[in-house]
């Protein structure tokens, strides 16, 4: 396994298990629930058996048992919770043309993160037991999730050039040219989705991509959560940048390898 897709796999292993913890947080309070990743609402024993699951897949990526297969079901169950859950409000969203109202990405943030799972478990050797061989064999995941990674970047892209003063507002008063990073980072999003969809430069735009969500990891998000320790929202934001910022190391690793 490439060096950077190692440091990718602890920190994606890292976001799943947090995540999982979360749901053992707030299985009582659906409203928190629907913004922690994959942003399903769930009943509280749901929210416990997703939290159970997601905790035992992050031990799998960490320490490598079974990871293979791990990553791939999870690859599956987010891409699944992405067609049943995600994608209905997002094409309701589109006939409606509700172009006043800002898109919620947090569909594609699940896409994003189905799309690394499947990517992540073909840097993974293979095991001689591996019962989700057969349907779903690793070359063809890995495929297909360069393919939505890059979708997701590309509606990041889109969303930070269509609605800058949203993403403006975001950004600390303190740091100068937000309208400008806004619009920067949508095209660094856009670019970033050309070069892993096209296969070229992977490494560098997978490195940039994970070195500008730790950015916003430090600048961002840990001043929000350092004023807010006990608000869920603020550490779920901080997780989701936390694991894209994995998503990038992974890519630029596997991806290059592959080359």
């Amino acid at each position: 396994m490439d060096g950077l897709t190692s440091v990718g796999r602890y920190i994606f292993a890292i976001s799943m298990g947090a995540f999982g913890v979360q749901y053992f947080i707030y299985a009582h309070s659906a409203p928190d629930l629907n913004n922690i990743p994959p942003y399903t609402v769930a009943r509280p024993l749901a929210g416990y058996v997703i939290g159970a699951g997601l905790v035992i897949a992050s031990m799998s990526l960490a320490f490598g048992k079974k990871a293979s297969q791990s990553a791939r079901l999870l690859g599956v169950v987010f891409f699944l919770v992405f067609l049943i859950f995600c994608l209905p409000k997002i094409l309701a969203f589109l006939l409606q043309r509700s172009w006043g109202q800002a898109l919620d990405t947090r569909g594609f943030e699940t896409l994003a993160m189905a799309a690394t799972a499947l990517v992540l478990a073909a840097a993974f050797p293979a095991e001689g037991d591996d019962v989700l061989g057969r349907p779903f064999d690793v070359g063809t995941t890995a495929q297909a999730g360069g393919f939505l990674f890059a979708i997701s970047l590309a509606t990041f892209g889109i969303f930070h050039v269509r609605y800058p003063s949203v993403v403006a507002s975001l950004i600390p008063a303190w740091i100068p040219g937000r309208l400008f990073l806004a619009y920067f980072t949508g095209a660094g999003f856009l670019a970033a989705a050309l070069s892993i969809a096209s296969r070229k430069v992977t490494r560098l735009a997978g490195c940039l991509l994970a070195a500008m969500f730790l950015v916003w990891v430090v600048v961002l998000h840990g001043p929000r959560v350092a004023h807010a320790l006990y608000n869920g929202d603020e550490w779920s934001s901080l997780l989701v940048a936390l694991c894209m910022s994995g998503s990038g190391f992974i890519f630029a690793g596997a991806f290059h390898e592959k080359r």
